[in-house]
């Protein structure tokens, strides 16, 4: 009987880690589920501040094109101002050489009229 109290040992023993072995996947499957919800919350975090990050980087970049574009507009304006100043100066000067010298003035005048009645028959 020896044998068998020590077969019933064996099988105690067995059936103890089984059972211990099922205490141990149902305490494992608890954790997964725990790490699973620490895993969404972690993934929402990182969404959020990815989406922040982003809205951070798209106002930058609106500034930036707005700065951009008032540097253009007033870049502009000033080359404008410049043609014009340089198109005064030259219409005052072109009035001064007619002034001065007005037989002159008409005698280009007809070769340039001259030139653009042959042009024109062409």
């Amino acid at each position: 009987m020896a044998t068998v109290s020590m077969a019933d040992k064996a099988k105690a023993k067995a059936d103890n880690l089984i059972d211990e072995a099922e205490v141990a996947t149902s305490a494992s499957a608890g954790d997964v589920q725990a790490e699973l919800e620490n895993l969404r919350r972690d993934i929402a975090a990182l969404t959020q501040t990815v989406a922040s990050f982003g809205t951070g980087k798209l106002k930058e970049a609106s500034i930036r094109a707005s700065q951009l574009g008032s540097e253009a507009a007033d870049v502009s304006a000033q080359y404008v101002e410049s043609a014009r100043d340089s198109l005064r100066s030259a219409e005052q000067d072109l009035q001064a050489q007619i002034r001065s010298k007005p037989l002159q003035a008409v005698a280009i005048a007809a070769g340039v009229g001259f030139l653009a009645a042959l042009l024109s028959r062409r």
